[in-house]
């Protein structure tokens, strides 16, 4: 018969064995946690890519709907320039046509401010009604010019402007510091920014 051999081990062999297999067993934990570590750190730099390139596309698109707006933007302000400009500008060459008309009001005006009339007599009583009626259409009319964009330029004692003067006569004279309008023959107009006739002037000039 056969006898089987007990095998026996010392506490120091049991004790060596288990921290073997343990340190063993710490190994492969270290290795897997590293393995888990590794791929959630891949994942957080993917995650970390695709919010770069996320943030890139949206500041881009940002910009383009920045640029669609002032593009809008630009577009609205120049229709509605040349919106103003065709309803200002259509009446440009009727203007010119009453210039003639406002010339007439400004020297009855004139005629009436010189004028030696003494409205307290008799003779000055009859033509006082006239006299406040040709006054009160010139205001109106020059008002209504004014409404539709027609302005006078500057005239006697303004800066002599090429752009707005038409310089029949010049005066030299040390005492003028600069081109200056000292009498105005007829005056001139302007709708918006066109001119509709330059003024004719003499200028005072320093030499």
């Amino acid at each position: 018969m056969l006898k089987h051999n007990k095998i026996s081990y010392t506490a120091e062999e049991v004790q060596s064995g288990e921290t073997t297999s343990d340190s063993h067993k710490n190994d492969q934990n270290e290795e897997n946690a590293s393995e888990v570590l590794g791929e959630e750190a891949e994942k957080i730099a993917a995650l970390e890519a695709e919010c770069a390139s996320t943030q890139a596309k949206l500041a881009e698109t940002h910009d383009r709907m920045l640029r669609i707006a002032a593009d809008f933007e630009n577009t609205r302000k120049r229709m509605e320039k040349e919106k103003q400009d065709t309803r200002l500008y259509a009446i440009q060459e009727f203007a010119k046509d009453l210039l003639p008309v406002i010339d007439a009001f400004d020297k009855a005006m004139s005629a009436i401010e010189n004028s030696q009339i003494n409205f307290e007599t008799e003779e000055g009583k009859k033509v006082a009604g006239i006299v406040e009626g040709v006054q009160l259409v010139s205001k109106v009319f020059q008002d209504t010019v004014k409404k539709h964009g027609i302005e006078k330029l500057p005239g006697k004692n303004a800066p002599f402007n090429p752009a707005y003067h038409n310089a029949i006569a010049k005066v030299v004279d040390s005492t003028y510091a600069q081109e200056t309008v000292i009498d105005e023959f007829m005056a001139g107009y302007k709708i918006g920014d066109r001119i509709l006739r330059t003024a004719m002037v003499r200028v005072g000039a320093p030499d």
